[in-house]
């Protein structure tokens, strides 16, 4: 259902820059980029207990590790602070302190949207949305999306210090999980803020659990979620629409909510982009990572999208 009032942001800044001395003219210009998108499931106060994976302090400070390998990190339900802040922490003492950031807003009475961008690179502009469409507590109990202020967050990426002008666009996004005609109502509201945030002039990332399915029966289905969903950002984007997993992989299954195998679950993870005619990034791999791990069986509920692009100009 729509939420209605006027929405009052406890955090106006939602760009929180933690340039701890970020010195990248003395780095080469990179001509690679390597980006993950992870769904960790830190769930948030009492809601904790329904983790379905434990020992959460361990599985913070291992995340943070595993994920320092690259170049940009976004994640989804980093909704407790305390493990987010974990999280953060070791990025930044990974990274040598060169850590920017932008984490998703809250809304008064709600908890934190739980997606986070964090980068060694430069964060030029940032900003963030608030779905209006979401289960409600009242609808669908304590296990609506509605209790946090899901919603889509944007940073502007430049490639280093030296090229400002040369950037990439970032949206990382959590859908609704729990009703999913409301997801369908969520997926122009993803879509209006890509377009109002980016540019024919550059190239765009669209990461995050969208809990759309995208198995080769849905690619291939006209009216399916995933037709409606990619239609749409499409059509907001007015440009070709990328889907890393079947662009390199072709009709592997591709499983990211399931730990012992990537031939079994859903496809719901995902890393798309979008391309501009003078500044591209070429997709040259991607990987499910399960995150397997003997403490804890895996580090989260959901799989890793891992994917290596290379920046390049047109041929």
């Amino acid at each position: 259902m729509k939420h209605r009032g006027t929405r009052r942001l406890l955090i106006a800044a939602i760009a929180i820059s933690a340039f701890a001395t970020c010195d990248l003219h003395a780095q080469e210009t990179p001509t690679t980029l390597s980006v993950v998108s992870y769904n960790v499931q830190f769930l948030p106060g009492m809601a904790s207990a329904a983790n379905k994976r434990k020992e959460p302090h361990y599985r913070a400070e291992r995340i943070a590790e595993e994920l320092s390998r690259f170049d940009i990190v976004a994640l989804q339900e980093t909704f407790h602070p305390r493990f987010r802040d974990i999280i953060i922490n070791g990025l930044r003492k990974a990274w040598d302190g060169e850590l920017n950031l932008v984490v998703s807003p809250e809304d008064e009475g709600r908890f934190n949207g739980g997606c986070l961008i964090a980068t060694r690179l430069p964060i030029v502009e940032s900003d963030a949305m608030i779905f209006e469409h979401f289960s409600t507590p009242e609808e669908y109990g304590v296990r609506a999306d509605g209790h946090a202020a899901k919603g889509v967050i944007y940073a502007r990426i430049a490639r280093s210090e030296d090229t400002p002008g040369d950037t990439v666009d970032v949206f990382v996004t959590h859908l609704e999980a729990r009703a999913d005609h409301l997801r369908e109502l969520q997926y122009p509201e993803f879509a209006a803020f890509v377009r109002a945030k980016s540019s024919p002039t550059r190239p765009a990332l669209l990461m995050g659990d969208f809990n759309t399915r995208g198995m080769n029966e849905h690619r291939a289905d006209p009216n399916s979620q995933y037709t409606m969903l990619t239609s749409a950002l499409a059509g907001a984007l007015d440009r070709e629409l990328i889907d890393v997993w079947p662009t390199l992989m072709g009709d592997a299954f591709g499983g990211t909510s399931e730990q012992d195998s990537i031939e079994t679950g859903k496809r719901i993870d995902y890393v798309m982009l979008t391309n501009a005619p003078e500044k591209r990034l070429i997709p040259k791999s991607i990987a499910i990572n399960m995150h397997q791990d003997s403490k804890v069986v895996a580090l989260s509920d959901h799989n890793a999208v891992e994917v290596e692009l290379d920046w390049s100009s047109p041929d």
